[in-house]
């Protein structure tokens, strides 16, 4: 008899999971999804990473107590990304916080946008300019999307997905640099770019 041939089984690679946290219960909320089910949409990114989109209410530092909470459901994900706003506040403490909650076990990532989460959605459409104020980003993002009042915290149904990548590179004034993970940028400006990276949303090699 011929010697039997043993076919070894390639060990499938873990997924990364991923919690999206943000207490923006509308705008912030409804963008993450939208990333989440992108991720559900390809291939690609559905063996590589799972991620989950959750709303909590409260100032960043009580959305992260919540979220670091040793009975909360999150302590089984890997990274944990929470979203917010800098609303005219210093969110510095927040974000050290976050980096000091960081374990080899789990990341805690804190992404803040100043002076709004519409500097991130801006430049899914443009460079973004030099606004001088939460008020005035957010009226820009309804001229470039066309959304009237009612509609200012929703995403039109022509959001441009495809240009998460540019958008990466135009979420803060030209000549600036990409602020680090768990830091505050400068106004305008967003670490939103770490997140899409860390989801595997933008091509190797590619530069923030």
């Amino acid at each position: 008899m011929g010697r039997q041939i043993k076919r070894g089984h390639k060990k499938r690679k873990a997924r990364k999971t991923i919690l999206l946290v943000t207490n923006g219960a509308k705008t912030e909320y409804r963008y993450l999804s939208g990333l989440v089910r992108r991720c559900g949409e390809s291939k690609q990114l559905r063996d590589a990473v799972s991620p989950r989109v959750e709303s909590i209410e409260g100032d960043p530092l009580e959305v992260l107590r919540k979220v670091t909470n040793p009975k909360a459901d999150s302590r089984d994900y890997e990274e944990v990304w929470i979203v917010v706003d800098h609303d005219g506040e210093d969110r510095e403490e927040f974000l050290r916080r976050c980096d000091n909650k960081s374990t080899r076990r789990q990341k805690i990532v804190g992404i803040v946008s100043v002076p709004c989460f519409e500097v991130w959605l801006n430049a899914h459409y443009e460079q973004v300019r030099k606004y001088q104020n939460q008020k005035e980003a957010q009226s820009r993002y309804r001229e470039l999307t066309g959304l009237t009042s009612k509609e200012r915290k929703g995403l039109p149904s022509d959001f441009p997905w495809d240009r998460i990548e540019d958008a990466c590179k135009r979420s803060r004034l030209s000549g600036v640099e990409l602020p680090d993970l768990n830091t505050q940028g400068p106004c305008p400006s967003t670490t939103m770019p770490h997140l899409i990276r860390a989801l595997g949303m933008l091509r190797p090699g590619a530069e923030l």
